[in-house]
C-alpha cells in the first residue's frame, strides 16, 4: 500500500503582466491542484466585493498556508521593488513576513522567466534565496518536479540514515601503522571516481604494500637465540595476516572495477616481491630461516590471487598467471628465472617446527596456511583446492618438474571433497567453462590432459604428497559425462 502523504497549501503571489503570463500561472494553479496540492489562487478564492489588500493580507498571515509560491518574472521584479499595484501592496506584506521566517523555507521564488542578461527577476526582497528555474521549456519540467517535491516534503535528495564511527577508529585493539590500509581507502576512492584508471590507482597501492612488507622481515641485530627464533618466526607471520587482508580487498576492487584484469600488473607485482623476501638489515651475516615467514606469505599471496580470480571468473587470467615465465633477483643479487614455483619456495625452518608440544603435522605449512584462512574470500576448503589448482595448471602448461615447480604446501588435506574443480568437470557445462584455463579444445583433449597428470604423478617418488594428489584426480572417463 502507498504511502499517505499531505501537501503544503500554497498561495500564488503573481502579476498580470500580459494574457501570456496569465495563462501560465493559471495553468500552474491547475496542475498543482490536479497533483493534490491546494492552492489558494485570486481567480478562485477572491470574490467580487471583497477587499483585495484584506484578501492578500489574510492569505499571507494564514498559518493554514505553508508556501507562498512568488511567481517572478521582469514585470513582477519591477513592481515589487517599486512598490507599484497589487505587487507592491503585497510586497508591503510579504517582505517582513521573509526576513522573520527562521526557518527560510515559507516563501519559495518560482522563475517564471529570465532577463536579457540570463539573470533571474528577483525583487530585493528575495535576493539570495534559492527557488526553482521554470523559466524555459528544457527547465519547466524538472522544475515542476523539484516544486512538488517541495511540496510534499519529499526531496530527491534525502539524508542517508547515520551510521557508526569505522572500525578503523574504533577498534579497542591497536592497529598496525600500514600505510596501504590508508592507500587502499584511497585506491577504492578514486576508482569510483574514475574507473577508467584503475590499473594505475591499483599500481599506487601495490607500491605502498610491497613497503609494508619489507617491514616485516626479521633483524639479525635482534640477536634471537635459537629456542626463541620459531616463536619470533610464528609472531611475525601472524602479524602479516592485516597486511594479507588488506591486498585482498584491494584485488577484489580492482578486479570488479576494471574492464578488463591487466595480469602485467600481478605478473610485476610478484616478480617485484621476490628480492623483498629476503630483506636484511646486514648484508654480510644473515641466517636461512629469518626468511621463512616472508617466503610463506608470498605462496599464500598467490594462492589467494588465483582463488579470488577464480571466484570472478577470470579463468584466462589465471592461466596467463600460471603459465607465465617470471624474472626474479634473489638475496644474493643472482638473477633467477623460472615458472610460477619461484614463489612457492620450501620454508625448511617452518617445516622443522611444531606448531603445539607434542603434535606433528606432514605439511607444517599448509597447517599454518589453513588456519591462517580468516578472510571471508576463501575459505580454508578452497585454499586447498586453488592450491591443487595452481599445481595442476602449472604441470599442464610448464611440463617439467624443477626447482621452480609450484610444491603445494596443503598437500595432506588433497582428497576426492577438497577439490571442487576436479569433481566439477564431470559436468559438461562446468568443462566448457574452464577448458581454456586446461589447454583442452575438447573433451578427449582434457581427458589426456588427465591421463598425462595421472602418469606424471605415478613417476614421482611413492608415498610423501603423491598418494593424496592421486586420490583428488577424477577418472578420464569422468570429464563431462553429465
Amino acid at each position: 500500500m502507498a504511502e499517505e502523504t499531505t501537501p503544503d497549501k500554497v498561495f500564488l503571489s503573481y502579476t498580470w503582466s500580459s494574457p501570456e503570463h496569465e495563462e501560465w500561472v493559471d495553468e500552474l494553479a491547475h496542475r498543482l491542484e490536479g497533483n493534490g496540492v491546494p492552492v489558494v489562487y485570486d481567480k478562485w478564492d477572491n470574490k467580487e466585493g471583497q477587499d483585495l489588500n484584506k484578501f492578500m493580507e489574510s492569505t499571507v498571515n494564514d498559518i493554514s498556508i505553508k508556501k507562498v509560491l512568488v511567481i517572478c518574472n521582469i514585470a513582477y521584479e519591477e513592481k515589487a521593488n517599486g512598490r507599484k499595484g497589487g505587487v507592491g501592496t503585497e510586497t508591503l506584506i510579504i517582505s517582513p513576513e521573509v526576513y522573520d521566517d527562521a526557518e527560510q523555507t515559507k516563501f519559495v521564488p518560482i522563475i517564471a522567466e529570465r532577463k536579457s542578461d540570463g539573470s533571474a527577476p528577483l525583487p530585493t526582497y528575495l535576493k539570495g534565496k534559492h527557488y526553482i528555474d521554470m523559466s524555459s521549456q528544457q527547465a519547466y519540467e524538472a522544475g515542476y518536479e523539484k516544486l512538488l517535491r517541495n511540496l510534499y516534503g519529499k526531496p530527491e535528495y534525502k539524508r542517508p540514515k547515520r551510521g557508526t564511527a569505522p572500525s578503523f577508529l574504533t577498534d579497542e585493539e591497536e592497529e598496525s601503522p600500514l600505510e596501504s590500509r590508508f592507500e587502499l581507502r584511497s585506491f577504492k576512492h578514486r576508482a569510483d571516481k574514475n574507473g577508467s584508471k584503475v590499473d594505475v590507482y591499483f599500481r599506487d597501492f601495490l607500491e605502498k604494500f610491497k613497503r609494508d612488507f619489507s617491514s616485516f622481515s626479521i633483524s639479525t641485530e635482534s640477536h634471537v637465540s635459537g629456542d626463541k627464533l620459531p616463536e619470533l618466526i610464528l609472531e611475525k607471520l601472524e602479524s602479516t595476516t592485516a597486511l594479507r587482508d588488506v591486498f585482498i580487498e584491494a584485488l577484489e576492487t580492482y578486479v570488479r572495477k576494471a574492464d578488463h584484469v591487466e595480469t602485467d600488473v600481478l605478473i610485476e607485482f610478484l616478480e617485484s616481491l621476490y628480492p623483498i623476501i629476503y630483506t636484511r638489515d646486514n648484508q654480510d651475516t644473515f641466517y636461512e630461516a629469518q626468511f621463512d615467514h616472508m617466503k610463506l606469505f608470498v605462496n599464500e599471496l598467490v594462492i589467494y590471487i588465483v582463488g579470488v580470480l577464480y571466484n570472478y571468473n577470470e579463468r584466462s587470467a589465471i592461466k596467463e598467471i600460471i603459465k607465465n615465465y617470471y624474472f626474479v633477483t634473489d638475496h644474493l643479487k643472482r638473477d633467477i628465472e623460472g615458472y610460477i614455483g619461484l614463489f612457492a619456495s620450501y620454508p625448511r625452518f617452518i617445516e622443522q617446527m611444531q606448531l603445539s608440544a607434542g603434535q606433528n603435522y606432514i605439511s607444517t605449512s599448509g597447517e599454518l596456511l589453513r588456519r591462517r584462512a580468516s578472510h571471508p574470500s576463501l575459505s580454508s576448503e578452497q585454499i586447498v583446492e586453488m592450491d591443487f589448482l595452481i599445481y595442476f595448471v602449472s604441470f599442464i602448461h610448464n611440463k617439467q618438474v624443477s626447482f621452480d615447480s609450484w610444491s603445494p604446501k596443503t598437500y595432506p588435506y588433497f582428497n576426492s571433497n577438497n577439490i571442487g574443480f576436479m569433481r566439477k568437470l564431470k559436468s559438461r557445462r562446468f568443462f566448457e567453462m574452464t577448458k581454456e584455463l586446461f589447454g583442452a579444445r575438447n573433451i578427449p583433449e582434457m581427458k589426456s590432459v588427465i591421463q598425462e597428470f595421472k602418469e606424471h604423478i605415478k613417476e614421482q617418488t611413492p608415498g610423501g604428497r603423491t598418494m593424496f594428489i592421486r586420490e583428488a584426480i577424477i577418472d578420464e572417463d569422468d570429464v563431462a559425462r553429465f
